[in-house]
């Protein structure tokens, strides 16, 4: 039944083809890093940045866990979940100071190609 429908002539066919919309390149020509990215600083802000992101949701876990592991009776649980608290907050502060350091001698150096 739904074949039929589908097939009607008063209903136009859809061909789409995804390439013409999206752009996509063949991979015949086997592109290099260099053609895709210009050159090694890209890669490196691409990874840099990714590993902010990932260590920023670290924390963000490290921080909920802690805090459940505080909600628990015994006290072995909230003096974990206090070092765990530490140990994200210090993480965070050195991600905080080594992003902050880099902004600042990139400020002095007039330099805008750092990977951060």
């Amino acid at each position: 039944m739904f074949t039929n429908l589908l097939s009607h002539p008063l209903i136009p066919s859809a061909k789409i083809e995804l390439s013409d919309y999206l752009r996509l390149t063949k991979l015949e020509n086997n592109p290099t890093v260099a053609d895709t990215y210009g050159n090694f600083g890209v890669v490196v802000n691409l990874i840099v940045s990714n590993i902010f992101v990932l260590a920023g949701i670290v924390i963000f876990f490290l921080v909920i866990g802690a805090g459940f592991s505080y909600l628990q009776d015994s006290e072995k649980g909230k003096d974990d979940a206090k070092n765990l608290a530490t140990g994200a907050v210090i993480g965070f502060l050195v991600m905080f100071s080594a992003y902050w350091i880099v902004q600042i001698i990139k400020l002095v150096t007039r330099i805008d190609n750092l990977p951060i």
